[in-house]
């Protein structure tokens, strides 16, 4: 079998499969086996497959038409301009997180030895590229091992020296820093209701369930987190939170409840406000 004729055969087998890109997630696991990106196709699709690479591929193929995530069969992903390690029991980055993280870019911009704070900070995608936008030192803070593993492995895999991976429960280590000592708090928190966890799309089911379950409101974390973590806020500090559809108004209240004013949000591709942020008073 030439490799055209390869790729044809994989991006069938995923349509039928349901995949909602298949000929994007045939081609990323084409390059994946076979160092090729569509240019070495054109090149090349003609030469015959490699046997073994060809089996590899299939297999690869079949986890993606099971409805396994794309990225945890990849092992890396893109988030903005750095490249993480992903797996089973760690979050995805999202294109959609980066609009929370332009927001503090352009909220600390030109800040000196900032203090900063990821809380469950999963692969630690926000905490790196902060990391590198500002002068900063960054805590990023995560709870669970397997997803800690992924956070310590993907600050040594970018070189973020300024970040300092800890082992925390964002619910209850209210103390983990000192009041009034950061500059910044953010956070892509668990918000989905836990009562619609199950009823998601097949692929957020391969997801750690604590990465997405936001309690049965879904404010499960943000309550905690603005509570808790904002006393840690110097006066003037940002806090910033990426959020699920429709519940801008309701993190809204609690900011202001516990004396975060000057109240902004960004909109995600989609037009939804996916990012608030405010400052405390």
């Amino acid at each position: 079998m030439t490799l055209n004729e390869l790729y044809r055969k994989t991006k069938a087998e995923l349509e039928r499969a349901g995949a909602d890109a298949p000929a994007f997630d045939a081609l990323c696991l084409f390059e994946s086996v076979f160092s090729l990106d569509r240019a070495g196709l054109i090149m090349r699709g003609g030469e015959q497959a490699d046997k073994d690479k060809e089996r590899r591929l299939s297999e690869l193929a079949q986890r993606r038409a099971q409805g396994e995530p794309l990225q945890y069969i990849l092992g890396k992903w893109q988030f903005m301009d750095i490249e993480l390690y992903v797996g089973e029991g760690v979050l995805i980055p999202r294109e959609d997180t980066s609009c929370v993280v332009s927001a503090a870019i352009d909220g600390l911009q030109g800040g000196k030895s900032l203090k900063i704070a990821d809380l469950c900070s999963g692969t630690g995608a926000i905490a790196i590229m902060l990391a590198r936008e500002l002068d900063c030192e960054a805590t990023a803070v995560e709870l669970y091992d397997t997803a800690y593993s992924y956070l310590e492995k993907n600050i040594i895999y970018n070189g973020a020296e300024n970040v300092a991976p800890l082992k925390a429960d964002v619910l209850s280590d209210f103390n983990i820093f000192p009041d009034n000592s950061l500059d910044l708090i953010i956070s892509n928190p668990p918000y989905v209701e836990s009562g619609i966890i199950s009823s998601l799309q097949r692929e957020l089911q391969y997801e750690p369930r604590t990465a997405l379950d936001g309690g049965e409101d879904g404010y499960l974390f943000y309550r905690a987190i603005t509570g808790g973590f904002t006393p840690k806020l110097r006066r003037g500090g940002m806090l910033c939170y990426e959020l699920g559809e429709g519940q801008y108004d309701g993190v809204k209240r609690l900011m202001e409840e516990n004396g975060i004013g000057k109240i902004g949000f960004r909109t995600d591709f989609q037009g939804i406000k996916r990012c608030i942020y405010g400052y405390r008073k």
